[in-house]
Protein backbone atom coordinates (compact mmCIF):
# COMPACT_ATOMS: atom_id res chain seq x y z
CA UNK A 1 0.00 0.00 0.00
CA UNK A 2 3.00 2.54 0.75
CA UNK A 3 4.56 1.86 -2.54
CA UNK A 4 0.96 2.65 -4.14
CA UNK A 5 0.80 5.71 -2.13
CA UNK A 6 4.15 7.30 -3.29
CA UNK A 7 3.97 5.84 -7.07
CA UNK A 8 0.32 7.99 -6.98
CA UNK A 9 1.98 10.97 -5.24
CA UNK A 10 5.17 10.87 -7.88
CA UNK A 11 2.24 10.84 -10.71
CA UNK A 12 0.57 13.44 -9.74
CA UNK A 13 3.72 16.13 -9.19
CA UNK A 14 5.34 14.93 -12.36
CA UNK A 15 1.78 16.19 -14.05
CA UNK A 16 1.97 19.27 -12.24
CA UNK A 17 5.20 20.28 -12.97
CA UNK A 18 4.29 19.14 -16.95
CA UNK A 19 1.65 21.55 -17.16
CA UNK A 20 2.74 24.50 -15.25
CA UNK A 21 5.95 23.81 -17.82
CA UNK A 22 3.12 23.88 -20.90
CA UNK A 23 1.69 26.53 -19.25
CA UNK A 24 4.87 28.46 -19.25
CA UNK A 25 5.69 27.87 -22.66
CA UNK A 26 2.37 28.94 -24.15
CA UNK A 27 2.77 32.59 -22.16
CA UNK A 28 6.48 32.97 -23.62
CA UNK A 29 5.46 32.56 -27.28
CA UNK A 30 3.03 35.04 -26.99
CA UNK A 31 3.74 38.61 -28.41
CA UNK A 32 4.88 41.20 -26.27
CA UNK A 33 2.70 44.14 -25.95
CA UNK A 34 2.54 46.73 -28.74
CA UNK A 35 3.71 49.39 -25.43
CA UNK A 36 6.29 47.28 -23.93
CA UNK A 37 8.04 47.40 -27.31
CA UNK A 38 7.86 51.10 -27.95
CA UNK A 39 9.17 51.48 -24.37
CA UNK A 40 12.18 49.40 -24.98
CA UNK A 41 12.73 50.98 -28.60
CA UNK A 42 13.13 54.44 -26.88
CA UNK A 43 14.94 53.07 -24.11
CA UNK A 44 17.44 51.77 -26.94
CA UNK A 45 17.61 55.13 -28.43
CA UNK A 46 18.39 56.35 -25.22
CA UNK A 47 21.09 54.75 -24.57
CA UNK A 48 22.68 55.13 -27.92
CA UNK A 49 22.74 59.38 -27.58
Amino acid sequence: MSTLFWIIITVVAIGTIAGGLLRMQAWLRKPAPPEVIEAARREREAEED
